[in-house]
């Protein structure tokens, strides 16, 4: 069987990666130029097709965000050009990959054996780690949030399960992954959930690829655990795989110390366990995976699909040129969500400017208006106390039986209200006069004056 180094590029000529595989398989790539988080602009996948029904699949980086500080998560509406379908609750790395195994499969799946993926990630840790922390990089610059990585997890894993067609029929796939996942803090600034360094048990070499923990005859013994679970003369049961599956039974075989005699056994207190990846205190926590890989076929093929598989796996490269065009969508998106920013910030200044300027307005209308009502109660006031003065004036008046005059000096003068006229003469002396006027001559020659009632 020949195999080759081919090309997957898309319909319209855009070359996503490159990986060994058969030349009688019939291969295919898509290109989803959806965004899928706010750091994958786009999502890729890659098939190859062959006879007796054996496919093999890779599918691009996807990445979600289970954002825990509750400042953060309530400012998250106000982000622009927000990805809403990336933020999610944390899974489990194991339930994380079922989930996509099962919906790129169809069908339900039961895990039955994991080891090691001999990816290109896999077989290098520190390009994993670096990874990680370009992504958190990329999201700190994006949100414009500090971000610390507190403790990570990067790990190339492949699980072995089992499934049937709708033909009834028994399938293998074999579904891997390079995980990525990273347990953060944004360093105290908006409170809330703050990072217990305490908590922080589970470090790199811990959490890390098993490759650098492994000697050859670990990975021999290993290896053909994983091939007795795959010709059915051993299967794991669901403590093995909650307990590190193939791997950490055969590493506890080795470990399990020879028992001592009951005599001998010593009590100790329990320790407790700490919390594991994604379960401690963190602001927030950022988990998928760089790539994924499948391959699916009929149990009875499954010995001539796994080298196949195998090789595909190693061998795949994205293309330099997507990758570029990934980081690309990625600035752009940052400078667009900048730009969209500074417009919100100088509308919002434009509307406290104008919130201001309405702000003086009404005070100047309500100090005016309050200025025409105290002048209005201050008019009315005067009128009042005049028109209170006058009636007081005329009932002292009428109770002393006068009529109050204005002589020409300005001075009021009381006359009795018998006189019905009264005068002045040239000295100031004022008379009343009871009865007719009398004769204009003789008033000129007394030189009286008649004066006016007030």
């Amino acid at each position: 069987m020949d195999t080759g180094r081919k090309i997957f590029q898309t319909s319209n000529g855009t070359a996503i990666a490159t990986a060994v595989v058969p030349d009688d398989f019939e291969i295919q790539a898509v290109l989803d130029q959806n965004w899928q988080s706010e750091t994958v602009p786009f999502t890729a996948h890659i098939k190859a097709s062959g006879r007796d029904g054996i496919i093999l699949i890779a599918d691009s980086k996807q990445i979600y965000h289970d954002i825990r500080n509750m400042v953060v998560k309530g400012l998250l509406a106000f982000v622009p050009m927000m990805v809403k379908n990336s933020y999610q609750s944390y899974i489990e790395p194991e339930a994380y990959l079922k989930q996509q195994a099962e919906e790129m499969f169809g069908y339900p799946l039961e895990a039955v054996a994991k080891t090691e993926l001999p990816s290109l990630m896999g077989t290098n840790p520190d390009s994993a780690l670096s990874l990680l922390q370009n992504e958190v990089e990329r999201f700190s610059v994006l949100m414009e949030l500090p971000c610390e990585i507190k403790d990570h997890l990067c790990e190339s894993v492949l699980y072995r399960m089992e499934g049937k067609l709708a033909n009834g029929k028994d399938a293998v796939v074999l579904a891997g992954m390079d995980y990525l996942g990273a347990e953060i803090s944004y360093g105290g600034l908006y409170g809330g959930l703050s990072f217990d360094n305490k908590c922080l048990i589970a470090t790199k070499e811990k959490l890390g690829s098993l490759i650098n923990k492994t000697t050859g005859a670990d990975l021999s013994r290993i290896g053909n655990a994983f091939s007795d679970v795959i010709k059915g003369k051993e299967k794991l049961s669901m403590d093995d795989l909650m307990h590190g599956g193939l791997i950490g039974k055969a590493m506890r075989k080795k470990k399990e110390p020879t028992p001592e005699p009951v005599s001998q056994v010593k009590e100790e207190p329990l320790k407790e366990e700490p919390a594991g990846f994604g379960h401690r205190k963190a602001d927030q926590v950022t988990f998928g995976s760089y790539l994924r890989y499948y391959c699916v076929c009929l149990k009875e093929n499954e010995a001539e699909a796994t080298p196949l598989f195998l090789n595909f796996v190693r061998s795949i490269e994205t293309d330099p040129s997507l990758l570029q065009a990934e980081g690309n969508a990625v600035n752009q998106k940052i400078t667009q969500s900048r730009q969209i920013a500074a417009q919100n910030q100088n509308l919002a200044m434009q509307k406290q400017m104008q919130l201001q300027q309405m702000q003086r307005k009404t005070s100047q209308m309500i100090a005016d208006n309050a200025r025409h009502a105290s002048d209005g109660l201050m008019d009315s006031w005067n009128k009042k106390m005049a028109s209170d003065s006058r009636i007081s004036q005329a009932r002292s008046e009428a109770i002393r039986g006068v009529d109050v005059y204005q002589n020409s000096y300005g001075q009021n003068v009381d006359v009795s209200v018998s006189a019905d006229h009264v005068y002045q003469n040239q000295y100031g002396d004022v008379y009343g006069v009871s009865g007719n006027a009398p004769d204009q001559d003789i008033l000129n020659k007394l030189n009286w004056t008649e004066l006016k009632k007030k």
